[in-house]
């Protein structure tokens, strides 16, 4: 279908609030077993390099036992030597720390197309569904392939490097019709006191001003040839006319709409940091244009019920259908219950950096030209080059200084180390050699044992017809072998005829080798087809001639 997508357009993807795009929870850094804090900076462990200092039971009691502190103790001092990845500690806490999805082959932090054309999907569900709940009889079935998304292609956006945020529950406490907005913290308490640890996540995230470049592609000619669902013109028009035109005006209308109605649940439920989030989602307001050249969607961690799934089932988010839970006694106790057959919206995960709240997930996509693209392009690779740059630079200078102070003990580590690499290499390059001999053994058995199918093939199909132009007895008698051989010694009556053309063919009375039935020539023939039928066109020919 890639010939039919004729209309594509590069975006610039930038960062308006702290987003994260989650690798999985398998994936997740775990206190003491992939991290530790030391100092206001986090570490993440590369176990490789910590079998260099700590034998392998010493860090497998550590990980199992989930001792950080036993673990900081052991590489006090040079916690960076055996660390993949430094970062700031935006807060402290004993949960996992929530990875954000990387490109397998550089390590480096991607915003995923399927991600992007989530967000986009569920907007155009609010846009589309005409009163229905039901994507499918909105969108078209994904099974016979009358999916609209199906015509919608986003590529990847690479970025060069993450960051992490400290996030907490904002969270809505205390007895109808007089809910306040406060935070949640360890033991499901919720107050109006601000705390940055306790029942808090950190998220490595891309931090606002992060930009990357995707391709949209839409596909309108693929459309008009095979969409056959329903709401034909309000789907053609997104995917003929220019996004400017159709797509980003959808998004930046639910967007803005959604803003409002979190502007006003923050402002009806307002505690000490309310002004604050308030504030961030003002400015995101603001980043949308009035002509629609580019677009504020919402996606990924923290978006929530109301501004994805949600967003379409209600008119506000102040606290729609809830109930107070009451203990035994009959008393509020003071938290809300959940929707009557809905998930809640009592509360908000919120990002903290610095003195900015933010409600995570909000990107600007905006089109670009080609030449902006190619520039833009040449800015990041400058940049990546200059980051490296600075780092090198740093690097260096720690280097340096420990060369310095542990030039002995560095010597002979590198000594060994070299040793042990060339011995590495060796065994490796060993490896190859054998690995490549038998790839290459087993390679050309299988070309024997094709090229052997392959003359089996012909020999079978071609059968003893070739006989007839063969007038080199030894030649001959040398293809009715190979035939036998081929089709496993038995030879047909049909190709018993093709022999005796061959025989009667070269029969010569005048020469010696065919006048005895015990000559030469006819004990090729016996040893090739039955004894009784050879001596049957013994008898014929010398009778005959």
């Amino acid at each position: 279908m890639e010939d039919l997508l004729n209309k594509k357009y590069s975006v610039e993807l930038e960062v308006l609030t702290p987003l994260h795009v989650g690798a999985g929870s398998e994936k997740d850094w775990m206190k003491g077993a992939d991290y530790i804090e030391d100092n206001g900076k986090i570490y993440v462990l590369n176990q490789k390099k910590l079998l260099k200092n700590i034998s392998v039971d010493e860090l497998a009691n550590f990980l199992v036992e989930k001792d950080d502190r036993g673990l900081k103790n052991k590489i006090s001092g040079s916690p960076e030597t055996v660390s993949d990845l430094v970062f700031n500690s935006p807060a402290s806490t004993d949960n996992d720390i929530k990875v954000f999805i990387k490109n397998g082959l550089t390590n480096k932090p991607i915003v995923p197309g399927s991600s992007v054309k989530g967000a986009i999907c569920s907007v155009l569900f609010t846009y589309l569904r005409n009163n229905q709940t039901n994507p499918e009889a909105v969108f078209g079935s994904t099974k016979d392939g009358e999916n609209f998304m199906r015509f919608f292609k986003v590529s990847d956006a690479d970025f060069d490097e993450t960051a992490l945020v400290n996030t907490k529950i904002f969270n809505l406490y205390g007895s109808t019709p007089n809910f306040k907005g406060g935070w949640k913290h360890s033991g499901k308490k919720t107050t109006d006191e601000f705390q940055t640890t306790g029942f808090n996540t950190i998220y490595e995230v891309l931090l606002p001003g992060k930009r990357g470049m995707l391709t949209l592609a839409l596909s309108d000619k693929a459309f008009d040839n095979f969409y056959k669902n329903g709401q034909p013109q309000k789907k053609s028009e997104i995917v003929h006319k220019e996004p400017s035109q159709k797509l980003f005006a959808i998004i930046n209308q639910h967007t803005k709409a959604y803003i409002d109605k979190e502007i006003a649940f923050f402002k009806k439920y307002t505690n000490n940091e309310t002004d604050k989030i308030i504030h961030t989602l003002e400015m995101v307001k603001n980043q949308i244009p009035a002509d629609n050249s580019s677009c504020v969607l919402k996606m990924a961690a923290g978006s929530g019920f109301h501004s994805i799934t949600g967003d379409w089932q209600f008119d506000d988010y102040s606290v729609d259908k809830v109930e107070d839970k009451k203990n035994r006694q009959g008393r509020v106790t003071g938290h809300i219950a959940k929707f009557r057959g809905n998930k809640t919206a009592k509360s908000r995960k919120i990002a903290v950096d610095g003195e900015n709240f933010y409600l995570m997930g909000f990107v600007k996509l905006t089109l670009l030209s080609d030449e902006i693209k190619a520039k833009k392009e040449a800015e990041r690779q400058a940049r990546i080059e200059e980051e490296k740059q600075k780092e090198a630079e740093r690097k260096a200078k720690e280097k340096a200084e420990q060369e310095r102070i542990e030039a002995e003990k560095r010597a002979r580590a590198e000594a060994a180390r070299k040793a042990a690499e060339e011995q590495i290499a060796k065994e490796k390059k060993d490896r190859e050699e054998r690995q490549r001999l038998l790839a290459q053994r087993a390679e050309e058995e299988k070309q024997r044992q094709i090229a052997n199918v392959k003359q089996r093939e012909k020999v079978k199909k071609q059968g003893l017809a070739v006989l007839k132009e063969q007038t080199d007895f030894y030649k001959g008698i040398k293809l009715i072998k190979e035939y036998k051989k081929q089709v496993g010694g038995s030879i047909k009556p049909d190709q018993l005829e093709h022999i005796a053309e061959f025989v009667t063919n070269l029969y010569n009375p005048d020469d010696n080798k065919w006048r005895s039935f015990n000559k030469a020539y006819w004990k090729n023939i016996k040893q090739l087809v039955n004894k009784d039928i050879a001596r049957q066109w013994f008898d014929e020919l010398t009778n005959k001639k």
